[in-house]
């Protein structure tokens, strides 16, 4: 799954740095976010996949600032575009990229079952294989 999320941001990021025509709230985010995936994706391979990996989990979190700003930024530097473009090249690339490294950060940040700082893991009491009474 991580493969999908990666190259479904990496190709939305790099669509919103070249069409976008706006250095700082296309280009440079977009660059951002492209490059910040790619070395989250890379580290994760890199060390066999580990479970609840935090340093792709903080290489994800700017990229993640870096796609709010697609989504506000030219709001906010009051950037001329028709509402249409407005949501072309801004709003929706911005929620769609959010989504993506979210879902994404959310599968990195999983715990293995058998992890005993798992916060959902539930224990049965005396059947548990860790129960102190066996």
């Amino acid at each position: 799954m991580p493969k999908y999320l990666t190259a479904g941001a990496v190709v939305l990021a790099l669509w919103v740095a070249v069409r976008s025509g706006e250095v700082w709230t296309g280009i440079f985010p977009g660059s951002l976010v492209v490059i910040l995936a790619l070395v989250s994706y890379i580290h994760w391979e890199r060390h066999g996949r580990p479970w609840h990996d935090w340093a792709v989990i903080l290489t994800l979190l700017p990229a993640i600032l870096a796609s709010v700003w697609i989504g506000v930024g030219g709001l906010l530097l009051d950037v001329a575009r028709t509402d249409d473009q407005r949501l072309v090249y801004e709003v929706g690339p911005g929620i769609g990229l959010v989504g993506l490294l979210c879902t994404l950060i959310a599968y990195h940040g999983r715990h293995h079952p058998t992890d005993r700082r798992a916060p959902n893991r539930q224990f049965s009491g005396p059947g548990d294989p860790d129960d102190p009474s066996r």
